[in-house]
C-alpha cells in the first residue's frame, strides 16, 4: 500500500512540470495561426497544437522527411523551429559545461525568425532519485549559427 501511494504521488508531484504548455484542439486557436500553418506546411502529419500564452501557440508536427519540426504564432509574427534530435554541436555542448555546472543541453532546435537563422537551446539540470528526475535551472540559451553564444532567457 505504501509503494502505491509513493507513486500515486510522485505521478501527482510531476504531471505539473511535464503539463506546463497547455495542449488545444485546433478550434481553440486563432484562425489566421491555422491557415497560415496550413499554407506552409501541406503534408504535416502528428499535429499538436499548444497554447503558451493568451496570444502565444505552438504547433508540433513531423514533415514529409519524418523530421520533428515546429512553429510558433504570437503578435509579434511566426517562427519556424527545425528540432535536432542525434546530434549537437560540439561548441554549444561546450559552452553550456564550462557556464552552467551541472547542466545539460536537453532539446536543441535551429531557429528562423524575420528570416534570420540562430539555434536555441533548452539546458537544465536533474536531481532526484532513481527513476524519479526533476528538472532543476531550466534555461534557454540563444546561440549563432556558429555556435558563438548571444543571450540567456
Amino acid at each position: 500500500m505504501k509503494k502505491i501511494t509513493l507513486i500515486a504521488a510522485l505521478f501527482f508531484l510531476s504531471s505539473g512540470v511535464l503539463f506546463a504548455q497547455k495542449a488545444v484542439n485546433e478550434q481553440d486557436v486563432k484562425v489566421s495561426y491555422v491557415k497560415d500553418f496550413q499554407r506552409q506546411v501541406k503534408d504535416a502529419t502528428d499535429i499538436a497544437w499548444w497554447q503558451i500564452d493568451d496570444n502565444t501557440f505552438k504547433v508540433t508536427y513531423r514533415d514529409s522527411e519524418n523530421s520533428r519540426q515546429a512553429m510558433v504564432f504570437s503578435n509579434k509574427g511566426m517562427e519556424t523551429h527545425y528540432i535536432i534530435e542525434d546530434h549537437f554541436p560540439q561548441s554549444i555542448v561546450d559552452y553550456v559545461k564550462a557556464n552552467y555546472n551541472g547542466s545539460k543541453v536537453t532539446d536543441l532546435w535551429a531557429r528562423k525568425a524575420r528570416n534570420k537563422m540562430s539555434y536555441q537551446a533548452r539546458i537544465a539540470r536533474k536531481s532526484g532519485f532513481l527513476w524519479w528526475k526533476k528538472e532543476k535551472d531550466v534555461k534557454i540559451l540563444n546561440f549563432e549559427i556558429d555556435g558563438k553564444f548571444i543571450s540567456e532567457e
